[in-house]
């Protein structure tokens, strides 16, 4: 099974903030730090049904979303997915695949 295709069996973790986070795939390398430029492509989807219906994909369109860490232009959920942060969240690592329920 591939990364993206297990989704459904992940075991998701909870912060502070009521973010949901699991790991599909860890990446390598160095995590960006703050004030860094950063692209990643995202698929967001409802959670009413059991697995969600896709309202939107970046990747569908070619059009990763692109901001700098930190200068507060993108929502909190999705910066602290990247980033890290709340006692019990590592940073994502360039090339990984993390499943997030924000709320």
């Amino acid at each position: 099974t591939s990364p993206v295709n297990a989704a459904a069996d992940l075991e998701f973790s909870t912060c502070k903030s009521g973010l949901q986070w699991a790991d599909a795939k860890v990446g390598s390398g160095i995590s960006p730090p703050k004030g860094s430029s950063v692209a990643v492509d995202y698929v967001m989807s409802t959670t009413g049904a059991r697995y969600g219906a896709k309202i939107y994909s970046t990747s569908e369109r070619n059009n990763a979303y692109r901001w700098t860490l930190g200068d507060g232009s993108t929502i909190l959920g999705l910066e602290q997915a990247v980033m890290g942060g709340d006692g019990s969240l590592p940073p994502m690592l360039p090339g990984g695949i993390r499943r997030l329920i924000i709320p």
